[in-house]
């Protein structure tokens, strides 16, 4: 999917030349290319049968963001000018769904996408930058955008631009975007945009990569788990003990480090994040009508989900970790596991071929329903949702 965003510059390239260090500026010459994700009638659609809070939904208008109270009257404050966002619309369209989820499967981290329509000759935003990887995608109407180098390398999400002050001189990028075009800007590199002549309405997919800051985050939280590591310092009084406990507390860190599968530790902490764009299936969660169609009930994994499985430490089975869920299955051949989150539809019948010497009654129906209820695997029924 990310390949096909970005036609027909090649990925190859754009992670050669682009990815975290330069702007790029991708022509698509398919003015539907992006028509199926969103449209003013999908606006118009979350406007009239969603309530949002700010600032979820908010206005910019004349290069600031307008406060709470401005929501009260927002055809009057489009008339006047305001770019209108709308923040999660991948949560609330199913299209957008699972191209959310096809976008975090590509890049591993989290992924959001926003809505911003804009009106003809009128700045919203002034010039800043954001603290994670942004793409551009335009939909209808045409904007001009404006694009600096950045002034602080790869900014946290702490360190907003609005501490900081924009760069001088030219853009070192200005494009206009048409329907289907799309735009790369690099984490912290300063932009603005301006409609041209008509109403303009694009998505902003925001990847939020996880930096060496989250890692070490992620291992002070670890640590928490040991009584070594909260155990109170000697006072302050005491220069000499207070020296030799950070030493000691030094070497304990580096000993944890040398003896620990951090790497793989941390990798299985990502995968836990992950959770399905669509968790719930009833009645069948509830425990209700799985078999309705006996071994022909068609069965399914989460979509785009990535899937760890590891062996348990006893070799009696594996564990697996899917869309932000844990579970162990005891006493079943990898092949069985792995035939389960290939993401393709199977059938109860197709379980009964993969375990011959397994009976149905007993064994094959309450795993199954086991993993359908704690929504490991969900029931395919006529009706399509991106798990």
């Amino acid at each position: 999917m990310f390949g096909d965003i970005l036609k027909p510059y090649t990925v190859e390239e754009f992670f050669k030349k682009n990815w975290t260090s330069e702007a790029v500026f991708i022509s698509s010459g398919d003015q539907t290319k992006f028509a199926h994700l969103f449209s003013w009638e999908k606006l118009t659609y979350l406007l009239n049968f969603h309530q949002f809070k700010y600032p979820d939904l908010r206005l910019a208008l004349d290069e600031k963001v307008l406060d709470e109270s401005a929501n009260a009257n927002i055809i009057q404050r489009c008339q006047e000018g305001a770019t209108l966002i709308l923040n999660g619309v991948h949560k609330l369209i199913p299209e957008l769904a699972t191209f959310a989820s096809e976008m975090k499967y590509d890049f591993g981290y989290g992924v959001q996408v926003n809505a911003y329509c804009s009106w003809p000759h009128k700045q919203g935003f002034s010039s800043h930058y954001d603290t994670h990887e942004v793409f551009i995608l335009q939909i209808d109407g045409t904007k001009q955008w404006y694009v600096f180098y950045d002034t602080i390398k790869y900014p946290l999400p702490e360190q907003k631009s609005s501490s900081f002050s924009p760069p001088e001189g030219e853009a070192y990028l200005t494009c206009t975007l048409k329907p289907g075009d799309v735009l790369y800007i690099p984490r912290g590199h300063w932009h603005y945009a301006v409609a041209v002549d008509e109403p303009s309405l694009h998505l902003t997919l925001g990847v939020h990569c996880k930096t060496g800051v989250d890692f070490l985050e992620w291992l002070v939280n670890e640590l928490r788990q040991q009584e070594e590591w909260r155990k109170s310092m000697p006072l302050r009084v005491e220069t000499a003990a207070v020296e030799n406990y950070v030493d000691g507390l030094i070497e304990k860190l580096s000993k944890h480090i040398a003896h620990s599968n951090l790497s793989d530790d941390y990798m299985n902490y990502l995968d836990g994040l992950g959770k399905a764009i669509a968790p719930y299936s009833l009645p069948y969660q509830a425990g209700f009508h799985i078999f309705e169609q006996g071994t022909q009930t068609k069965f399914k994994s989460a979509k785009f989900q990535r899937t760890r499985i590891t062996e348990l430490p006893d070799s009696s089975g594996y564990k697996i970790v899917v869309a932000g869920k844990e579970v162990s299955l005891k006493g079943v051949p990898i092949s069985l596991v792995e035939n389960l989150f290939t993401g393709e539809i199977f059938t109860g019948e197709d379980v009964i071929n993969w375990l011959p010497d397994y009976d149905w009654e007993i064994d094959i129906a309450p795993l199954l329903s086991r993993l359908v209820t704690e929504g490991i695997i969900f029931v395919s029924s006529s009706v399509s949702y991106p798990h």
